[in-house]
């Protein structure tokens, strides 16, 4: 399914996903754990659908536990390493604010710096580390698609044996897990899987325990539904299907957007640098100076354009980045952009014919 102007980066469920999604609420409604031919049945399909996903991932099956909350899974992946009560959490500037917010439950928290571009401050990440460190790494931003260099970082974390989270929310299956790892955090939605499913994904040779008080033996509340986690295996496998075929046509069309944008318009910057291998290559984050960026998206909107502005990186309305703010970029003025697989080159030329002259009429309107 392909929504013409779609670039706001909500994206439908996956077609392979919800071919099984309609056949899995027939023939997964029986719980797991159960004695019942039903509940056997439910079972094996529980254990395809971990397998299918590990192998997409690239973790072993044990390492895998589904969640129906994903907002709670980064969270309490970090609060549940074996030094969180006791040592510092450190995280980057541009993490995901409820990340961030964890900060608050630590004894102490360091808060590193990134470059203008995006990147995590190497050296004060090295002087900030100790033993008993808990650091949370994006593997990539979800505002602006900056990649950290996890096989630089990782392994200044694994030197001294701390905890190291990554957070993939926006990179998903993009971005494969360095040598080095404790827990991570994989949305099904960062591979248009359903909402409302998530996988942590702990590493088998490290020490975490669920910090909720749970009254189970087992790491996660299992309170996920297994309709949505079969539904989520089959759109990984599709997903990385159509990455192999259309990520690099992708990555053309977003160089060509900055590449174009730069030349039509006046004061803007364009977050990151663009090269491959620090960026998603289907994100962009722009914004020009003197332009309102609620008006910008409802002007876009009235031409068939959906994109997104302010944080991605907090749950409520529009408001200034902190990850922009942290870049040094311009906080206001700001539209995202995502491509989604199968995206036409023609809307994409569209969108570029038509954004010069919605900007240069909102200035005019505000007086620039």
């Amino acid at each position: 399914m392909v929504t013409a102007g779609a670039f706001d980066g909500e994206h439908p469920l996956h077609p392979a996903g919800a071919e099984v999604l309609r056949a899995a609420f027939e023939r997964g409604w029986a719980r797991p754990d159960g004695l019942s031919a039903a509940s056997a049945q439910s079972r094996h399909l529980l254990s395809s659908a971990r397998e299918e996903i590990a192998a997409g991932l690239g973790v072993r099956t044990d390492e895998i536990e589904f969640w129906g909350e994903p907002a709670l899974i980064s969270p309490v992946a970090i609060m549940g390493a074996s030094h969180f009560a006791h040592g510092t959490f450190i995280a980057g500037a541009t993490e995901r604010q409820e990340i961030l917010a964890v900060g608050a439950r630590a004894q102490s928290m360091a808060t590193i710096p990134v470059s203008e571009i995006g990147l995590i401050d190497r050296d004060l990440l090295l002087e900030a580390l100790e033993s008993d460190s808990t650091v949370a790494i994006q593997a990539a931003n979800i505002e602006t698609g900056v990649r950290q260099n996890l096989a630089d970082l990782a392994p200044l974390v694994g030197g001294l044996g701390a905890h190291l989270h990554l957070d993939f929310a926006a990179a998903g299956p993009l971005v494969k897990l360095p040598t080095y790892w404790s827990t991570a955090d994989f949305p099904a939605k960062s591979w248009d899987g359903p909402a409302g499913l998530g996988i942590m994904v702990i590493n088998a040779n490290q020490r975490w325990a669920n910090p909720l008080a749970i009254n189970t033996t087992h790491r996660a509340p299992e309170s996920f539904s297994l309709p949505l986690a079969l539904a989520a295996a089959a759109s990984l496998t599709g997903w990385l299907s159509d990455s192999a075929r259309e990520a690099e046509r992708i990555r053309s069309l977003i160089t060509l957007m900055r590449t174009v944008i730069k030349q039509t318009i006046v004061d803007v910057d364009i977050a990151g640098s663009g090269d491959a291998n620090q960026s998603l290559p289907h994100i962009l984050s722009i914004s020009i100076l003197n332009v309102s960026g609620e008006e910008l998206v409802a002007a876009l909107a009235r031409e068939g354009f959906a994109v997104a502005s302010g944080s991605a990186c907090v749950a409520t309305a529009i408001e200034p980045s902190h990850v922009l703010r942290a870049m040094g970029q311009l906080t206001h003025g700001n539209i995202r952009i995502s491509l989604m697989h199968a995206v036409a080159e023609s809307e994409v030329k569209k969108f570029l014919a038509l954004l010069p002259g919605i900007v240069d009429r909102l200035r005019m309107e505000a007086g620039s």
